[in-house]
């Protein structure tokens, strides 16, 4: 079966299912972050990692509405709180606070370059 991930914190009213079998790429680290390979096994952190993909294929989250009895909505999710909520996954999964923050800053990096690299190709 796959896992609920609660936006912000637990039973919060915004999540995202994670599937069984979603694909991933696994923790992909940009070579100035090689230093930081962490002591755990590579595949400690991959429920951020799957969190992290997921919401930035989809871009939206979804809200339980159970106050209401209604069915579950989606709402969109901006980039910038995807990789905060990576950072938050990464610090609750036991990565050390440093560690998370650069991890952070490179998913930022990665997607601010992927965003003008679009922007450029449409001139």
């Amino acid at each position: 079966s796959g896992f609920r991930y609660w936006i912000g914190t637990k039973n919060s009213n915004r999540y995202v299912d994670i599937d069984k079998g979603f694909k991933t790429d696994g923790v992909t680290l940009p070579r100035f972050t090689g230093f930081m390979r962490p002591v755990a096994p590579r595949w400690a952190y991959i429920k951020a990692v799957l969190v992290h993909d997921k919401l930035c294929k989809c871009q939206k989250v979804e809200l339980d509405c159970f106050e209401t009895g209604s069915d579950a909505d989606f709402v969109n999710i901006s980039q910038k709180e995807i990789d905060a909520e990576f950072y938050t996954a990464l610090k609750a999964l036991g990565m050390p606070k440093y560690k998370a923050w650069v991890f952070y800053k490179a998913v930022s990096a990665y997607q601010f370059s992927k965003a003008l690299k679009q922007k450029l190709n449409k001139f």
